[in-house]
Parts: C-alpha cells; structure tokens; sequence
C-alpha cells in the first residue's frame, strides 16, 4: 500500500534495480570493460522514418505500440482518455503526431535517440557493449559494459537550431549512466539473459531559456533474451520500465511486457491539465492490453488517496482502489508489436 503524493518512487527504483540488475552508481565485476566516452554530434535529434529508406526507426520509439493501442474501437467510449493521454506524451517526448492524431511521425527526446544510435550501430563503443554481451552468452562467461566504471561520459549535440552560439540546454545532451551486463540461471537449462540500463541528466537552462526542455532526468531498464541477443541491429525488449521527472509535467512511471499477455503501463502522478468525467484527478494509471485489446484507466481525484498495490516484480498493473474510480474499453488492435 503506498500514498501517492509521498512515496511515488519506491516501488518503481526497487522494480528498475530488479530489471536491470545494476544501478548507477554499479562498476564492473567483469575481466574486460570497454566502456570509452562518446561525444557525438547529430544533425538533428528528430527520431523519424522520413528519407531512411523506409527503415521502421520510429516503430522502434518507446511509445509507438501504446500510442496507437489507445485509440477507441469504432463506437466505444474512452471518455476523452486517449487523446488527453496523447497530448501529455507529445509534450513529455516531443513526438509529432500523425495528421488523425491516432500515431505519431516522429520522435524527439533523449531515449529515443538513444535507443536509434545503439540500433542502427553507429558508435563503435556501443557496438563493443553488444559484441561484448554477444560472446559472453557464446562463452558462458558474465560480462558488464558499464561507463561509470571507466569514468565515461556520453555526450550528444544537436546542430539544428544551432546559431553559432553556445548551443542551449535542449541541444547537449548528457547520459551519465551506459550499462549492458549479463547473468545466467542457476539452474538447468542454463538460460541467458541481457540487461541494458540508462541514465539522462539534462543540463540546467540558462536564465534567459523561457521554454528549457521538459524531462529534468530519466532512467531506463530493459531485459533481452541472452540467447536472441543480437551483436548488431535491433533487439527486442522482454520488459522494460522506465521513470521520467519532468520539469512541469511531474513524475511518469512507463512499464512494458513483451512477453506471455503483452502489455504496458502508464502511471501519471501529476495530472494538471486532464480531466475525466469533469474530474482532475491527481493519479492516473492506463493499462494497455495487447491480447484482449482492451484498456483499464483507474484515476483518483483525491491526491491523498491510498492508490493500492501496484504490482510486483515485472508485473506493474493498475490497482483498483477504493477511493478511486475505473473503466475499461475496447481499443483498435495493435496487430505488431515493435
């Protein structure tokens, strides 16, 4: 049980800890780290598929699936949920949305363009942390690519916009925090399993910025399938959380399950701004169901309210609380999942 305005974050770093099995101030246990500093300059940080060859980048984006599986089946009734919950994440992950508004063209934020460079192998250091995961599941051998360790920093600039100037806020962007590490069961069959962990930290405005960009810090977990782990391209996710703090937006929590039932979890703990059935709730959880194509929204007005247990382990759902109120409808299906 847990009160929603004290401890919003309890549950979430122990769940991010269990996930991706090191936190970030965890070194390297393995023989060979070869972790190095990246400082890379980028052209724009806009995620999008435009003049890619028809490559599916912006499918590959955190919120592409939940973003689209939001969206009412033909003559049901979301109470305004979707589009109020899409407008939230365009602010949040700077995404363009599509001309109906039911997806979004593309995507401007830091995990994002994390993610595309780590996919699309265009850092060598990066592709030393896959490689490096690809031959400890072929040798049985633990490994951890981990930048603290090394005192490496990563380093991204943005060149659009920029006027010559010392470029703003918005436009370096600084992740402290790189980890691949792998672990093996105990047990026979031996599985393997690959665990990916990041850190931003954005840099503070100047006086004079009037709009300084929205996530103040976030950290992403994700778990891979060991023996699936690819050493180039795209791997996907078994499960992922991710927790954002956002300058005006407040504190999101975002867990997704790529495995068995497949579903996602949204958990908005400042909701200035949303309204359902002419409330304002101080707590809103969206639960995406992929199999059943269904959508559970639970919101509390009261920012006192006992919200319930949330979840355990990997299994993050909507709670039912009393003092709250939910509903659930039928969604358009999401036929593939990124």
């Amino acid at each position: 049980m847990r009160n929603i305005r004290l401890t919003p974050f309890i549950t979430l770093t122990a769940l991010l800890l269990l996930i991706v099995g090191c936190g970030a101030d965890t070194g390297s246990d393995s023989a060979f780290n070869p972790a190095t500093s990246a400082s890379e300059t980028f052209e724009s940080f806009t995620v999008e598929d435009k003049d890619q060859g028809g490559m599916p980048f912006v499918s590959r984006t955190i919120f592409f699936d939940f973003y689209r599986g939001l969206e009412a089946a033909e003559g049901k009734d979301d109470r305004g949920t979707a589009a109020q919950l899409r407008e939230r994440l365009n602010l949040l992950m700077g995404l363009t949305p599509s001309e109906d508004g039911k997806r979004y063209v593309a995507a401007r934020n830091p995990f994002d363009l994390l993610h595309h460079v780590i996919n699309t192998d265009q850092i060598g250091t990066f592709n030393d942390g896959k490689r490096l995961m690809r031959d400890s599941v072929t040798s049985g051998d633990p490994a951890t690519y981990n930048t603290p360790a090394k005192n490496a920093i990563i380093r991204f600039t943005d060149l659009e916009g920029n006027t010559g100037e010392d470029p703003g806020s918005d436009q370096v962007w600084v992740y402290p925090l790189l980890d691949w590490t792998s672990s093996f069961s105990q047990f026979e069959p031996v599985t393997a399993s690959i665990f990916r962990s990041a850190q931003f930290i954005a840099r503070p405005p100047a006086d004079e910025e009037s709009e300084p960009s929205e996530i103040q810090s976030a950290f992403w977990g994700g778990q891979f399938n060991g023996d699936k782990f690819s050493a180039t391209g795209y791997n996907q996710p078994e499960f992922v959380a991710l927790s954002i703090t956002g300058r005006q937006l407040g504190e999101v929590e975002f867990y997704q399950v790529y495995l068995g039932s497949q579903y996602d979890t949204l958990i908005l703990r400042d909701t200035q701004g949303i309204t359902i059935d002419g409330e304002e709730p101080a707590y809103i959880c969206a639960l995406m169901s992929y199999a059943s194509n269904e959508v559970k929204v639970v919101y509390v007005v009261d920012p006192d309210a006992d919200t319930g247990d949330a979840g355990s382990g990997r299994n993050v759902q909507c709670p039912d609380p009393d003092a709250g109120n939910s509903f659930i409808y039928e969604s358009e299906p999401v036929k593939a999942r990124q």
